[in-house]
């Protein structure tokens, strides 16, 4: 049997702003020093809190970016006339964080280096 979760939501007062309510629940900043499952972790993280707070999609990236420090932030100020256009979605923004932070190279070695690796004596993988 299947168990549907509901994930609350909260319900803003009349006077609290968008940004106050995600602020709230302490959002971490990506510098873009971090791996991959860094990156996954944090924008996992960012995901949960604009459905909880109900961020409406056009404006998770211009939030989201708000968190972004250091090299993430000169990133994302290089590019963001590029990607910032009337099409531009939080699925696009995603991918191209993901280009820049974790490039299609770097996880194809990954993959090599899984698919390499070599059992010695009685290990198992689970």
């Amino acid at each position: 049997m299947k168990r549907i979760f509901h994930v609350p939501t909260e319900t803003p007062h009349k006077d609290d702003k968008l940004s106050d309510r995600i602020a709230r629940r302490n959002p971490k900043v990506r510098d873009g020093n971090y791996g991959p499952v860094v990156l996954e972790k944090w924008v996992k993280g960012m995901e949960k809190i604009f459905t909880v707070v109900e961020v409406p999609e056009e404006k998770k990236v211009n939030i989201e970016t708000y968190y972004l420090t250091g090299e993430a932030d000169i990133w994302w100020n290089t590019i963001k006339d590029k990607l910032v256009r009337p099409k531009s979605t939080w699925s696009k923004f995603q991918d191209q964080l993901r280009e820049k932070f974790y490039p299609v190279v770097d996880q194809r070695q990954k993959e090599k280096e899984f698919m390499e690796l070599k059992m010695s004596g009685n290990m198992t993988v689970m």
